[in-house]
């Protein structure tokens, strides 16, 4: 039946008028609603969340229920800076959904969202708003009068966003941009335990996986994370806001666990397992200076709240460190971009702070295994380039509460000298500390730039061993250094900045086997900044050779034992004219230490005051003639020699020494003088050809003018040195 049939013409038409009305209504209130939604949300952002929003355009379409919205922005409190901005915003909804209580979204579209989070003491920008969704109040009324809700959100994509968190702590500001991915879903239940699962694939290769489950009448919660090769290149640039580096590559792995509360996030625990796959850092010059083939840790417990941080274990595998040294600072402090004035500040502050906040960590294993270190410097004016391999370091159990730490290490030195080392710390105080190690098998002529540049000498082979054991005490260093040198060979060169007799040194602490051993104790005190161990060590090493150089007896007397006077000098008398024992004796063990040591250049100077000498051959020339006359040696009667002398001269004017001159002053004194002289230096040349006949011995008669004849009795000044040592070098005592 038609329904026009049944009314006056009149009212059917008035019913038409009203319909159509009502239609148009509708139609223009669904125009204008987004409008009017978009004008409410700006209007009353700040009653409603107490922010200021501003939406450049909201769209609905009835048809499809899909939302779009449009350059939109939530302000700070401060209503002047934006907090968080999307460029669009599509929301693809299933209202009928909602009559089963289920808020279900097809497809979630976010393209150039921006948010910036500020830290400032403990407090973030966005805690007014985490307070808001946790007020008490609401949540009583959404348990009380709703039912349970279900979540299911499908197609979720993210495009060209950025996150910036400006920690005003430390006055950094890190930015993470050009954040893109998918989800293809998550749903969740309100009120059971329910289970978020998300899973979507990088750009870069890999995959992020992550079940949340969660309980929404208490708010605990747990996550499960699976990070599978994140690649770190996309982190370069965040990572370029604290280093000068070139590159930033590996590749992350995860499997993480955190629970905790929603309602107190702060509180959640971290555990699990990371590693990193080949990774490197190339410098602004695009050289790898440090890197790994794999990092890899077993996480106890992240605490932050707590400020609890345990490691199960610490692993790194295969890595490598390039590192260089110059007289100002090194590639690592440039490259961080360390200020080293202030450095031992900061470490002071910031171990003080974390002794104040009573922060707890712990390794309980850290292994390094197959290291390679590459050093080299320049502080000599010339690279030196040294290679550190195989290189293994062991410790257990570090931990905040540790009293002491021990770690051990050895390694390759240059691929064929070993290091061993024992390194006790104490964590409380860096400045109390002991290293044991020991060096076996170190090529010394890797050494050469440095023993050239400080001693003036060129290592052509040999073995080093050496052992040391220190002892840091409130920054007071001292340690004991034993340096074992096999088959040194050494040649001279020009200078050297201690200008060390380095060769002549090892030639005499060379024992019968062939080895020299030097003792090289170090104190210095590390807290004054003027204090470099390096100088300190080579002061050191020159002072132990200086005194083995300018005491040479003292090491060569061991060779043939007795009092090492008789090594310094040969003594006469005025009137020897033949060698006594003693003298047979002394010239005895120069020959004995020149065929110990085949090396050995020996130098015996003749020095005697020719004026003394002079004086003394005159008196034993008139005192021959007191002997014929009287028949008495004038040694042993100087009463009766002194008034013989007198009587002789017959004037009462003159003395007994010019009684002596007057007399003999017509004699050959000075011809007995040089005979003398020549028989005494070629007893001591013929003694010494007639027992060994290849001897290289030198004997020579000293300057007249030299300063060392005034006033000496006839001596033989030993003076040691090597063969090989042109005539230019001085001698050494």
């Amino acid at each position: 039946m038609n329904i026009s049939n049944l009314m006056h013409p009149s009212q059917w038409s008035t019913l038409k008028k009203i319909s159509v009305g009502f239609i148009l209504l509708l139609v223009i209130f669904m125009i204008l609603a987004p409008s009017l939604v978009k004008r409410y949300i700006v209007n009353n952002s700040e009653e409603l969340i107490g922010r200021k929003t501003e939406i450049s355009s909201l769209k609905y379409n009835y048809f499809t229920s899909v939302i779009k919205v449009y350059d939109f922005k939530l302000f700070e409190k401060n209503d002047t800076e934006v907090f968080a901005s999307v460029d669009t915003l599509i929301l693809n909804l299933e209202p009928l959904k909602l009559i089963s209580n289920t808020l279900e979204i097809e497809q979630f579209y976010l393209k150039g969202f921006m948010a910036k989070v500020i830290m400032k003491r403990s407090e973030f920008n966005f805690d007014d708003l985490v307070a808001l969704a946790n007020d008490e109040e609401r949540d009583t009324t959404i348990r009380e009068d709703s039912d349970p809700f279900k979540y299911n959100f499908s197609n979720i994509e993210v495009k060209d966003s950025k996150f910036v968190f400006d920690d005003q702590n430390v006055n950094k500001e890190t930015s993470i941009d050009n954040i893109s991915f998918t989800i293809p879903n998550i749903s969740w239940d309100q009120e059971e335990k329910s289970n978020a699962d998300i899973q979507f694939n990088f750009e870069n290769g890999g995959y992020f996986e992550s079940t949340v489950r969660i309980n929404p009448v208490n708010g605990e919660f747990n996550t499960s994370i699976t990070l599978s090769n994140l690649a770190l290149h996309p982190f370069y640039d965040y990572v370029a806001q604290y280093a000068e580096i070139n590159d930033f590559n590996g590749s992350l792995n995860a499997d993480v666990s955190i629970n905790g509360n929603t309602n107190d996030i702060l509180k959640s625990i971290v555990s699990g397992n990371l590693d990193i796959q080949k990774f490197q850092m190339l410098d602004a010059d695009s050289k790898k200076f440090l890197g790994a083939d794999k990092i890899s840790t077993d996480i106890k417990i992240i605490d932050y709240f707590n400020e609890n941080y345990e490691l199960n274990s610490l692993n790194i595998d295969n890595s490598y460190a390039f590192f260089k040294l110059d007289s100002v600072s090194n590639n690592f402090a440039k490259i961080f971009k360390v200020d080293e004035t202030t450095t031992t500040n900061v470490t002071t502050d910031s171990l003080k702070k974390q002794t104040e906040k009573n922060v707890q960590y712990s390794i309980n294993k850290l292994r390094l295994t197959d290291g390679v270190l590459d050093y080299t410097d320049n502080l000599t004016g010339e690279p030196f380039n040294y290679n550190l391999s195989a290189i293994e370091i062991d410790s257990d159990s570090i931990t905040s509460t540790s009293k002491w730490i021990d770690i051990y290490a050895t390694m390759l030195l240059n691929n064929r000298g070993t290091l061993k080392s024992d390194i006790g710390i104490d964590p409380n105080n860096l400045m109390n500390s002991t290293l044991d190690f020991d060096i076996q098998n170190f090529l010394l002529e890797d050494l050469n730039i440095y023993t050239n540049y400080y001693t003036g000498h060129r290592i052509l082979k040999g073995d080093m061993y050496y052992f040391s054991k220190s002892k840091l005490t409130n920054g007071e260093i001292d340690s004991q250094n034993k340096l074992i040198v096999k088959n040194a060979s050494l040649e001279n060169s020009k200078g050297g900045l201690y200008d060390l007799p380095l060769k002549f040194a090892f030639f005499l602490l060379t024992d019968k086997n062939g080895d020299v051993e030097l003792d090289i104790p170090v104190r210095g005190d590390l807290k004054d900044p003027s204090t470099d161990i390096g100088p300190i060590i080579w002061k050191t090493f020159k002072n132990v050779i200086g005194k083995t150089v300018a005491a040479p007896v003292n090491f060569l007397v061991g060779l043939v034992g007795g009092d090492p006077k008789e090594l310094e000098e040969i003594n006469f008398t005025y009137r020897d004219t033949i060698l006594s024992q003693k003298h047979k004796r002394q010239l005895s063990k120069l020959i004995a230490l020149e065929k110990r040591k085949d090396s050995l250049k020996i130098t015996m100077t003749y020095y005697v005051d020719s004026l003394l000498y002079k004086e003394a051959l005159a008196k034993e020339f008139v005192g021959n003639t007191f002997l014929q006359e009287t028949g008495k040696d004038y040694l042993k009667n100087d009463a009766d020699f002194n008034t013989y002398v007198l009587n002789k001269v017959g004037n009462d004017s003159l003395n007994f020494n010019q009684g002596i001159k007057a007399l003999t002053l017509n004699q050959p004194i000075d011809s007995l003088f040089k005979q003398r002289r020549s028989s005494i230096l070629n007893l001591v040349k013929n003694y010494i050809k007639e027992e060994y006949p290849i001897s290289n011995i030198r004997i020579i008669a000293s300057n007249p003018n030299d300063p060392q004849n005034s006033g000496s009795y006839p001596k033989f000044l030993l003076t040691y040195g090597l063969l090989e040592d042109d005539d230019s070098t001085q001698d050494s005592n």
